[in-house]
């Protein structure tokens, strides 16, 4: 059974380190978003950031399909334990932290298995030579929706740059639109993005404000 599913996804590929996110997840493989795919037969190393499954554990995996948007990995020997995890997700029995506050639902895939956090700070939107500072409405683990009377087109690719509130510099990722709103619908017009390119820093920051704020 293959679910829609986002959730944060490390890899190690050629010596080089990305911190990303899903697009879906099986029993054998998940799809892993990011702005340049390996090629396909490259192996690597996964890290699936699952209810369950120890940070340290790394899940051996090789490229079997790619794209514009990423790459299926499928998984190599992957242990039991991991293994119980991976269907505990899919079944929807991971445990998982309850959110502090839940925004309007938007269409399209899941975005619901990570709590997703109402919260307001200033982010940078840039989109090629075009940068326009906005605000964030609402955080996760694997992206966040981002208030602007312009939000660019789903599927663009985009620079966030976040000023958590937590008194460092701005944290910066690169981030796929999937879903927006414009002006006059009903809800907040903006855009809901996803993390696909960032460092293992930006992981650690962002994972410890979401900390403070389930905290709170």
């Amino acid at each position: 059974m293959r679910k829609a599913m986002a959730f944060p996804v490390r890899f190690v590929s050629q010596g080089q380190s990305v911190q990303t996110t899903s697009r879906d997840l099986d029993e054998g493989s998940v799809f892993v978003r990011c702005v340049e795919p390996p090629e396909i037969g490259e192996r690597l190393v996964l890290r699936l950031y699952l209810p369950g499954i120890a940070a340290g554990d790394p899940i051996d995996a090789q490229v079997e399909e790619a794209a514009s948007d990423g790459f299926r990995a499928r998984f190599i020997g992957l242990g039991e334990e991991a293994r119980k995890h991976v269907r505990a997700a899919l079944s929807g029995s991971a445990p998982a932290a309850a959110a502090l506050a839940e925004p309007q639902p938007h269409a399209g895939e899941n975005r619901r298995y990570l709590p997703r956090y109402l919260d307001r700070f200033r982010v940078t939107l840039a989109m090629g030579k075009h940068k326009a500072q906005r605000e964030v409405l609402n955080v996760s683990a694997s992206g966040l929706f981002i208030e602007t009377d312009t939000p660019p087109e789903v599927d663009q690719i985009v620079q966030v740059i976040l000023e958590l509130p937590d008194g460092k510099p701005p944290a910066e990722a690169q981030a796929i639109v999937l879903h927006r709103v414009l002006p006059g619908q009903a809800a907040t017009p903006g855009a809901g993005v996803q993390f696909i390119a960032a460092d293992d820093a930006f992981r650690r920051r962002l994972d410890a404000y979401l900390e403070n704020l389930r905290n709170r």
